[in-house]
């Protein structure tokens, strides 16, 4: 089959197409998926570059986002049928679960990311457990389904379950033009928030205000947290920060009294300085959060179905053409999601 495959760390030139690479088998609870789009988030570029305590065996396959058609199956899957146009939750999840986690079973321990701990979807077909799939409307392309999983269930986990965002909060977060951001700022608005957000080039402004935002502030221009204190005085109710140490200080100056810090990446760095006795004296909330249930990702599935959240698809690089989507992402000139077609 197609693939990009790398065989070690480094700048995205480490990635090649290969037209040789093996179909990966099946057992009898699986799927195999026929991939016709997936899409790019910062983790790849932070795996080919090398993830903290991750080893990978090469070469690897990258890719978390999957769209395609059912192919083939396994003796025990029901109720699905070759050619189900589907799209795919992004982690595979152990088989012996705690019950305390209820429908957040991907807080046990052992799941498996792909394209990180297992082959992912830079490539033509992929197997995957029959849990993960769920069927997709007609109504929703293979392009902007791709678009959805990674990006889509954190920022539903974060907006909705974690920060529990509703009317009249304020809710800000860094690079909203970010595909995790695009899903998180339309989310808090249709809740009933008042949105801020920031953006590293000021011609994305515009479109992040028709995205929904109330405030929309260059992080590399503006006195960001001064700016914010102007029109809130008293801080910003919840902060979702993915970005780490550069960051970090201005969103923990920045949130109010009793309010909530998000994390939920590093693209920084992974440690940071924190004052013990301001989040007591605050009566501060941080909480850490990745992805989010299966049954989260088919609310967002059917909030993309009818429309009342669009995914934003900057570009669609053809397979082959991976390490320039990578390059393109590296350099932030994008915004939303960047999509490779299979």
């Amino acid at each position: 089959m197609k693939a990009v495959i790398f065989n070690e760390h480094g700048s995205a030139d480490v990635l090649k197409f290969v037209e040789n690479f093996d179909t990966p088998k099946f057992d009898d609870n699986s799927v195999l998926i026929e991939i016709k789009n997936t899409s790019l988030n910062r983790i790849d570029t932070v795996i080919r570059k090398g993830y903290p305590m991750l080893k990978l065996n090469f070469p690897h396959i990258l890719g978390g986002d999957i769209a395609g058609l059912v192919a083939d199956f396994g003796s025990n899957v029901n109720g699905l049928s070759k050619g189900d146009r589907v799209v795919i939750y992004p982690i595979s999840l152990p088989e012996n679960r705690d019950p305390k986690f209820g429908e957040d079973t991907f807080l046990n321990d052992g799941w498996q990311f792909f394209g990180m701990m297992k082959h992912g979807s830079y490539a033509q077909y992929i197997a995957v457990p029959a849990e993960n799939v769920v069927k997709i409307p007609d109504t929703l392309s293979f392009e902007d389904a791709a678009a959805l999983p990674i990006a889509g269930i954190t920022a539903h986990h974060a907006v909705h379950k974690i920060g529990n965002i509703s009317e009249g909060d304020t809710f800000f977060i860094w690079g909203g033009a970010s595909g995790l951001g695009t899903y998180a700022v339309q989310l808090a608005k249709k809740a009933g928030a008042t949105v801020i957000t920031t953006v590293g080039k000021n011609e994305k402004k515009d479109f992040m205000m028709n995205l929904g935002a109330d405030f929309v502030f260059n992080h590399y221009e503006d006195d960001v947290v001064s700016e914010v204190k102007k029109i809130f005085p008293k801080g910003i109710d919840t902060i979702l920060d993915f970005v780490g140490p550069a960051t970090f200080d201005k969103t923990f100056s920045m949130v109010r009294k009793a309010g909530k810090i998000m994390f939920c990446g590093m693209m920084t760095g992974v440690e940071v300085k924190l004052n013990i006795q301001q989040t007591y004296f605050r009566h501060l909330s941080i909480l850490g959060l990745y992805l989010g249930s299966i049954g989260e990702f088919k609310d967002l599935i059917n909030l993309a179905a009818n429309g009342t959240i669009k995914p934003h698809i900057d570009r669609v690089f053809d397979l082959k053409d991976a390490s320039e989507a990578h390059r393109l992402m590296e350099s932030g000139n994008y915004t939303g999601k960047i999509v490779l077609s299979i």
